[in-house]
């Protein structure tokens, strides 16, 4: 009997111990949620990408888009190290199998989503960001496949990539 209170006390300081150590560490700062179309609301930009091209993108972890384009109040003060960048670079630079402008959309099945004639569905709080940010005449989407990355392009300029909503299984 003796032995078991000792255990029990033994185990009590020990989470005690752990409970104050873990107290005494800041909580780690929660992460914005990628921009979901079930929510109608503008992408939160919580991180930075140094560009190898000099520019600066911002991402949600759904959409990388240039800075310059969506003229955040403030930059992101998390920065993403630049192999970040090489990547969304790469990318921007894929090969596509489409192509299509902003109007060729229809509305898809599920609310706040959009469709492109080739099947790959979208978040609607992306496009209508795209619609507001830029001419929607001159802004085109390549694709390559219902999964793959969706490249914004601006007057011939690769200017976002957003990753499509994936299709259930």
């Amino acid at each position: 009997m003796r032995a078991m209170r000792r255990r029990h006390a033994v185990l009590a300081l020990g989470l005690a111990a752990i409970a104050g150590g873990a107290a005494a560490q800041p909580a780690p700062r929660p992460r914005p949620p990628i921009s979901s179309p079930a929510v109608v609301a503008p992408p939160t930009w919580w991180r930075a990408l140094p560009m190898p091209d000099g520019r600066t993108f911002v991402t949600d972890g759904g959409m990388s888009i240039d800075a310059a384009v969506v003229k955040p109040v403030a930059l992101p003060t998390e920065v993403l190290p630049p192999a970040s960048g090489k990547t969304i670079a790469g990318l921007l630079d894929a090969a596509h199998t489409a192509e299509h402008g902003l109007g060729d959309l229809r509305p898809g099945t599920a609310a706040n989503t959009f469709v492109t004639p080739d099947g790959v569905v979208l978040n609607g709080n992306y496009i209508t960001l795209l619609r507001q940010a830029m001419a929607p005449a001159r802004t085109r989407l390549r694709t390559r496949g219902k999964t793959d990355a969706v490249v914004v392009v601006s007057d011939g300029r690769a200017v976002a990539v957003m990753m499509p909503i994936q299709p259930a299984r």
